[in-house]
Protein backbone atom coordinates (compact mmCIF):
# COMPACT_ATOMS: atom_id res chain seq x y z
CA UNK A 1 0.00 0.00 0.00
CA UNK A 2 1.49 3.95 -0.69
CA UNK A 3 1.79 5.80 2.10
CA UNK A 4 4.14 8.72 0.28
CA UNK A 5 4.84 9.70 -2.88
CA UNK A 6 8.90 11.02 -3.60
CA UNK A 7 9.02 13.60 -5.91
CA UNK A 8 11.10 15.48 -7.92
CA UNK A 9 10.69 19.21 -8.33
CA UNK A 10 11.79 20.72 -11.66
CA UNK A 11 9.65 19.67 -14.18
CA UNK A 12 7.20 17.61 -12.12
CA UNK A 13 5.91 20.41 -10.15
CA UNK A 14 8.13 23.15 -10.70
CA UNK A 15 8.25 24.98 -14.40
CA UNK A 16 11.96 25.24 -14.60
CA UNK A 17 12.34 25.40 -17.83
CA UNK A 18 10.13 29.14 -18.00
CA UNK A 19 12.41 29.55 -14.69
CA UNK A 20 15.92 28.80 -16.60
CA UNK A 21 15.07 31.34 -19.49
CA UNK A 22 14.03 33.41 -17.17
CA UNK A 23 17.06 33.73 -15.51
CA UNK A 24 19.44 33.25 -18.21
CA UNK A 25 18.90 37.06 -19.71
CA UNK A 26 20.33 39.32 -17.06
CA UNK A 27 23.48 36.97 -17.86
CA UNK A 28 22.94 36.97 -21.94
CA UNK A 29 22.62 40.45 -21.52
CA UNK A 30 25.94 40.96 -19.56
CA UNK A 31 27.65 39.59 -22.33
CA UNK A 32 25.90 41.19 -25.19
CA UNK A 33 24.90 37.60 -26.75
CA UNK A 34 21.15 37.53 -28.15
CA UNK A 35 18.23 36.47 -26.19
CA UNK A 36 17.13 34.43 -29.10
CA UNK A 37 15.56 30.68 -28.92
CA UNK A 38 18.81 28.89 -30.29
CA UNK A 39 21.45 30.12 -27.78
CA UNK A 40 18.99 29.70 -24.78
CA UNK A 41 18.52 26.06 -26.30
CA UNK A 42 22.67 25.98 -26.65
CA UNK A 43 22.70 26.65 -22.68
CA UNK A 44 20.08 24.21 -21.67
CA UNK A 45 21.58 21.47 -23.82
CA UNK A 46 24.99 22.56 -21.93
CA UNK A 47 23.70 22.82 -18.47
CA UNK A 48 21.81 19.13 -18.69
CA UNK A 49 25.32 17.71 -20.08
CA UNK A 50 26.89 19.07 -17.11
CA UNK A 51 24.17 17.43 -14.38
CA UNK A 52 24.06 13.84 -16.25
CA UNK A 53 27.96 13.87 -15.54
CA UNK A 54 27.22 14.73 -11.65
CA UNK A 55 24.82 11.94 -12.02
CA UNK A 56 27.36 9.53 -12.37
CA UNK A 57 29.72 11.42 -10.01
CA UNK A 58 32.10 12.20 -13.02
CA UNK A 59 32.50 16.12 -11.88
CA UNK A 60 31.63 17.62 -8.20
CA UNK A 61 28.68 20.01 -7.90
CA UNK A 62 31.03 22.85 -7.78
CA UNK A 63 32.35 21.65 -11.08
CA UNK A 64 28.60 21.92 -12.55
CA UNK A 65 28.42 25.80 -11.92
CA UNK A 66 31.68 26.95 -12.91
CA UNK A 67 32.02 24.64 -16.26
CA UNK A 68 28.93 25.24 -17.85
CA UNK A 69 29.54 28.53 -17.80
CA UNK A 70 32.95 28.39 -19.61
CA UNK A 71 31.80 25.79 -22.38
CA UNK A 72 28.67 28.52 -22.74
CA UNK A 73 30.66 31.44 -23.26
CA UNK A 74 33.69 29.58 -25.16
CA UNK A 75 31.26 29.11 -27.86
CA UNK A 76 30.44 32.78 -28.47
CA UNK A 77 34.09 33.69 -27.90
CA UNK A 78 33.84 34.74 -24.70
CA UNK A 79 35.57 34.42 -21.25
CA UNK A 80 33.95 34.92 -17.43
CA UNK A 81 34.38 33.80 -14.27
CA UNK A 82 31.92 30.94 -13.38
CA UNK A 83 30.91 31.84 -9.53
CA UNK A 84 29.85 35.65 -10.68
CA UNK A 85 28.23 34.76 -13.72
CA UNK A 86 26.85 31.77 -11.73
CA UNK A 87 25.64 34.70 -8.83
CA UNK A 88 23.72 37.02 -11.20
CA UNK A 89 21.71 33.72 -12.50
CA UNK A 90 21.12 31.95 -9.52
CA UNK A 91 19.59 35.40 -8.00
CA UNK A 92 17.30 35.24 -10.76
CA UNK A 93 16.71 31.48 -10.31
CA UNK A 94 15.42 31.65 -7.06
CA UNK A 95 12.50 33.49 -7.97
CA UNK A 96 11.18 31.25 -10.40
CA UNK A 97 8.83 29.44 -8.42
CA UNK A 98 6.07 28.72 -11.06
CA UNK A 99 3.86 25.88 -10.40
CA UNK A 100 3.59 23.69 -13.78
CA UNK A 101 -0.45 23.26 -14.61
CA UNK A 102 -2.34 21.39 -12.56
CA UNK A 103 0.45 21.04 -10.04
CA UNK A 104 -1.45 23.22 -7.07
CA UNK A 105 -4.54 20.92 -7.52
CA UNK A 106 -2.66 17.70 -7.58
CA UNK A 107 -1.04 18.51 -4.26
CA UNK A 108 -3.74 19.57 -2.49
CA UNK A 109 -5.65 16.38 -3.71
CA UNK A 110 -2.94 14.33 -3.07
CA UNK A 111 -1.79 15.47 0.29
CA UNK A 112 -5.05 14.22 2.19
CA UNK A 113 -4.32 10.56 1.52
CA UNK A 114 -0.20 10.61 1.34
CA UNK A 115 2.72 11.95 2.96
CA UNK A 116 4.62 14.19 -0.13
CA UNK A 117 8.40 14.57 0.21
CA UNK A 118 10.75 16.35 -2.65
CA UNK A 119 13.45 14.84 -3.54
CA UNK A 120 15.91 17.00 -5.74
CA UNK A 121 19.16 17.16 -7.19
CA UNK A 122 19.11 20.63 -7.50
CA UNK A 123 20.85 23.61 -5.38
CA UNK A 124 19.64 24.57 -1.84
CA UNK A 125 19.51 28.20 -1.83
CA UNK A 126 17.66 27.91 -4.93
CA UNK A 127 14.96 24.76 -3.98
CA UNK A 128 14.40 26.34 -0.95
CA UNK A 129 13.18 29.90 -2.12
CA UNK A 130 11.41 28.57 -5.31
CA UNK A 131 9.70 26.29 -3.05
CA UNK A 132 8.58 29.25 -0.89
CA UNK A 133 7.58 31.47 -3.82
CA UNK A 134 5.59 28.55 -5.72
CA UNK A 135 3.28 28.03 -2.79
CA UNK A 136 3.26 24.38 -2.70
CA UNK A 137 5.14 24.69 0.40
CA UNK A 138 2.01 23.58 2.71
CA UNK A 139 1.80 20.65 1.12
CA UNK A 140 4.92 19.13 1.65
CA UNK A 141 5.69 17.09 4.43
CA UNK A 142 9.58 17.36 3.93
CA UNK A 143 12.54 18.77 1.50
CA UNK A 144 15.46 16.43 0.27
CA UNK A 145 18.15 18.16 -1.27
CA UNK A 146 21.47 16.06 -2.48
CA UNK A 147 23.40 19.35 -1.84
CA UNK A 148 22.48 18.91 1.93
CA UNK A 149 22.76 15.04 2.05
CA UNK A 150 26.23 15.17 -0.23
CA UNK A 151 24.05 12.17 -2.52
CA UNK A 152 22.70 12.73 -5.95
CA UNK A 153 20.33 10.54 -7.59
CA UNK A 154 20.36 8.26 -8.64
CA UNK A 155 22.38 6.79 -6.24
CA UNK A 156 20.93 3.83 -4.22
CA UNK A 157 22.36 5.79 -0.89
CA UNK A 158 19.97 8.73 -1.70
CA UNK A 159 17.16 7.13 -2.19
CA UNK A 160 17.91 4.52 1.23
CA UNK A 161 18.51 7.85 3.37
CA UNK A 162 15.24 9.02 2.59
CA UNK A 163 13.07 5.55 3.39
CA UNK A 164 15.05 5.46 6.57
CA UNK A 165 14.47 9.17 7.19
CA UNK A 166 10.73 8.86 6.82
CA UNK A 167 10.62 5.68 8.12
CA UNK A 168 8.65 3.29 5.63
CA UNK A 169 8.89 0.51 3.23
CA UNK A 170 10.38 1.03 -0.74
CA UNK A 171 6.92 -0.79 -1.29
CA UNK A 172 4.95 1.71 0.82
CA UNK A 173 6.66 4.81 -1.66
CA UNK A 174 6.22 5.89 -4.42
CA UNK A 175 8.69 7.69 -6.88
CA UNK A 176 7.64 10.45 -9.77
CA UNK A 177 9.87 12.58 -11.72
CA UNK A 178 10.58 13.93 -15.22
CA UNK A 179 13.76 12.26 -15.39
CA UNK A 180 14.66 8.14 -16.73
CA UNK A 181 18.40 9.35 -15.68
CA UNK A 182 18.09 10.17 -12.43
CA UNK A 183 14.12 9.85 -10.78
CA UNK A 184 13.24 6.70 -12.48
CA UNK A 185 16.71 4.83 -12.80
CA UNK A 186 16.89 5.74 -9.02
CA UNK A 187 13.66 3.98 -8.20
CA UNK A 188 14.67 0.73 -10.26
CA UNK A 189 18.40 1.26 -8.48
CA UNK A 190 16.31 1.40 -4.91
CA UNK A 191 13.39 -1.17 -6.19
CA UNK A 192 10.88 1.75 -5.79
CA UNK A 193 7.67 1.90 -7.44
CA UNK A 194 7.78 4.68 -10.03
CA UNK A 195 6.27 6.83 -12.59
CA UNK A 196 7.34 8.62 -15.24
CA UNK A 197 5.96 12.07 -15.24
CA UNK A 198 6.57 12.53 -18.79
CA UNK A 199 5.41 16.61 -19.50
CA UNK A 200 6.55 16.33 -23.13
CA UNK A 201 5.68 12.89 -24.25
CA UNK A 202 8.75 12.59 -25.52
CA UNK A 203 9.14 8.94 -23.76
CA UNK A 204 6.23 7.01 -25.45
CA UNK A 205 7.84 3.83 -25.97
CA UNK A 206 8.56 4.01 -21.74
CA UNK A 207 8.04 0.45 -20.36
CA UNK A 208 6.35 1.51 -17.26
CA UNK A 209 3.95 3.08 -15.80
CA UNK A 210 3.93 7.21 -17.35
CA UNK A 211 1.89 10.38 -17.09
CA UNK A 212 1.82 13.52 -19.23
CA UNK A 213 -0.57 15.49 -16.96
CA UNK A 214 -0.74 16.27 -13.50
CA UNK A 215 -4.29 16.35 -13.66
CA UNK A 216 -4.38 12.59 -14.88
CA UNK A 217 -1.56 11.67 -12.07
CA UNK A 218 -3.92 10.81 -9.23
CA UNK A 219 -5.86 8.22 -11.84
CA UNK A 220 -2.48 7.06 -12.96
CA UNK A 221 -1.17 6.29 -8.92
CA UNK A 222 -5.02 4.96 -8.02
CA UNK A 223 -4.70 2.18 -11.27
CA UNK A 224 -1.03 0.97 -10.13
Amino acid sequence: MIKALLMDLDNTLLDFDKCEEYALIPVLKKYGIEANEDNKKYYSKVNLSYWKKLEKKEITREQVITLRWEEFLSHFGLKGNGKEINKIYFDCLKEGGYPLEGAIEFLKAASKKYKIYIISNGMKEVQDNRIKVSGIRPYLDKIYISQELDMVKPDKKFFDYVLNDINLNREECLVIGDSLTSDIQGAINSSIPYILFDRYDKNRDFNGPRCTKLDDLMNVINNL
